[in-house]
């Protein structure tokens, strides 16, 4: 049980720092893209496939005792966390757990210039968009086709997020590499695509296993414990 409320702890944590809105269009794009993020190493993570089929969307991640996903279901404002270790799963309905008041990030403020540069991320061509905040920036390679990224905040959340990820949600960018720049020149790589898959995948990839036992109260509880 240990290893899965690290588990558990870890994805609650990822969610809060994207951000998560399950507003999406219905997508052309079907496959995967397999994603590196910045920490999720140390956290057992590794690659972490991210699978499109219509409006739906999997974020597979970890191995073994690690091995677990979240799946977005947009029509019914759902993700689902899948724990495949502990053959469990937690329900969360993101217009309860997601007020208004979950929203908040140093972008809050930011502004976005589109630079015009392409460059090539795994094989697809993006243009490089840049986020400003004070001495702060992001470096987004955006790419057009393979569905929309989980974006910041949800219904309510949305009407006070910067006019650039109001974008990302109206037009349907995917970004394919995030690269922050500090006040102290340092960069980080937060995100970046390493593989993009145009592949039929099963329905069953998007539904909660037969047999998985729903802990959706340990969830519940441990989102108020981050909220306090």
């Amino acid at each position: 049980m240990k290893h899965g409320k690290a588990i558990c702890s870890f994805i609650a944590g990822l969610c809060m720092i994207a951000g998560l809105s399950l507003q999406s269009h219905a997508q052309n794009f079907e496959g995967v893209i397999h994603y590196e993020f910045e920490g999720a190493s140390q956290n057992g993570m590794g690659d972490i496939p991210y699978m499109i089929k219509g409006d739906k969307v999997r974020m597979q991640f970890g191995d073994g005792q690690s091995k677990g996903a979240m799946i977005f279901l947009p029509a019914d404002s759902k993700m689902l966390f899948v724990l495949d270790n502990m053959k469990s799963y937690m329900n969360v309905d993101t217009e309860k757990w997601m007020d208004n008041d979950a929203y908040d990030s140093k972008w809050d403020d930011s502004e976005m210039t589109r630079t015009g540069q392409s460059k090539t991320v795994a094989g697809y061509s993006c243009e490089v968009w840049q986020v400003t905040n004070g001495s702060d920036q992001l470096n987004m390679c955006m790419a057009e086709g393979l569905g929309t990224f989980m974006s910041p905040g949800n219904p309510m959340a949305r009407q006070n997020a910067p006019a650039w990820a109001k974008k990302i949600i109206a037009d349907g960018y995917m970004p394919l590499e995030v690269v922050e720049e500090s006040a102290d020149g340092s960069t980080t790589v937060q995100m970046k695509a390493t593989k993009i898959e145009e592949t039929s995948l099963s329905d069953s990839l998007f539904e909660v296993p037969d047999g998985y036992k729903n802990m959706s109260s340990m969830m519940q509880q441990m989102m108020k414990q981050r909220n306090n």
